[in-house]
């Protein structure tokens, strides 16, 4: 580990770690997972975790067949999943969410030009892949209410959309030009990383290029109400002066004691090496942990993560290598992450 920064006021008792369970990872510590995907799987962007705690990683390929990675608990390839690209010719795909009843969904950005944008499932026994929905522009990450609604937002829209499970509707949920884009941004993506809290009384999302997180009330009749900032890298560097803070902010999760563990892609740090973190902020917005590797086990644009029991996998989209550095990261963590199906 590179760094890790806890705020002076960070709530010791909160993070203080639980009895071990066998092959948990050290708490604190982040290390490569399983082989380099760069020949197989390159450019790892989604991430998905199944109930026996398979591993699926998606290649943000940009070739007409991208591949979804399967990984057991030893870090082994077990399987590999094609998905062939649709109307734009390539598929590049993101953000994933595994539904037991359902499947893997899984996002396909494809060329990143407007209507090319698909939500697929796919079944990961047959690797039969089904087209949910279509016609977003950048479609990034999925999250999913207690209603078994999915809701994925669109990067280059400034939009989340509202998806049926069966694709039998999809509908503009919220559209912001604060999920746009902004001027001068870099990575240059707007709405990005979603999650839910646990009472799913707000959607949380990241936005890459001003690297902030909103909240967003879901009002008593499933309305998006007026969008909340909950966090700001700029205001955190300057309260806690510290710097960096949500640089790239892109994947977001919680962990069951609300906080919410963010992927940095971005964050560049003292010491050599390369750009990208995952910094954990308190349910009141407070930087308190910040995670890295050394050497080998250094992130390398860390874009989507993923709870298992007390571990957070990481997938690492590489883009500082050219993609040859194209792997999962392991990090132990003091809680488990809130689920994700309610």
């Amino acid at each position: 580990m590179r760094r890790l920064m806890l705020s002076l006021f960070s709530l010791t008792a909160l993070l203080a770690p639980q009895t071990a369970f066998a092959g948990q990872p050290a708490v604190g510590v982040v290390t490569n997972f399983g082989p380099n995907l760069a020949t197989v799987c390159p450019m790892p962007e989604g991430i998905a975790v199944d109930p026996t705690g398979n591993l699926y990683a998606s290649s943000f390929a940009f070739k007409p067949v991208a591949n979804i990675c399967v990984e057991n608990r030893s870090g082994q390839i077990v399987d590999v999943i094609p998905v062939p690209a649709g109307k734009a010719g390539v598929a590049s795909l993101l953000g994933e969410l595994f539904e037991p009843s359902q499947g893997l969904y899984v996002l396909d950005f494809a060329d990143g030009a407007p209507t090319n944008g698909r939500l697929l499932r796919v079944n990961v026994q047959t690797h039969a892949v089904t087209v949910v929905a279509t016609g977003f522009q950048a479609p990034n990450a999925i999250a999913q209410d207690r209603h078994r609604s999915l809701y994925v937002s669109d990067s280059f829209l400034g939009a989340i959309f509202k998806v049926a499970p069966d694709g039998s509707s999809t509908a503009v949920w919220v559209e912001d030009p604060r999920l746009m884009p902004q001027p001068g941004g870099s990575p240059p993506f707007g709405a990005n990383g979603l999650a839910f809290d646990r009472n799913q009384g707000f959607l949380y999302v990241a936005t890459t290029s001003d690297s902030k997180i909103y909240r967003i009330p879901v009002e008593k009749d499933g309305s998006a109400g007026p969008m909340q900032l909950f966090a700001s890298g700029l205001a955190i560097d300057a309260a806690q002066q510290t710097t960096e803070a949500l640089h790239g902010a892109d994947g977001i999760m919680f962990d069951v004691r609300g906080n919410l563990y963010v992927c940095a892609n971005s964050a560049q740090h003292p010491a050599p090496g390369l750009p990208g973190e995952i910094q954990v902020l308190s349910p009141d917005a407070r930087l308190i942990a910040r995670y890295d590797g050394v050497g080998q086990n250094d992130l390398d644009f860390p874009a989507s993560l993923v709870f298992h029991e007390r571990a957070l996998y990481i997938a690492n989209l590489a883009l500082d290598t050219g993609g040859v550095n194209s792997k999962l990261s392991i990090l132990g963590v003091p809680y488990p992450g809130l689920p994700l199906r309610p």
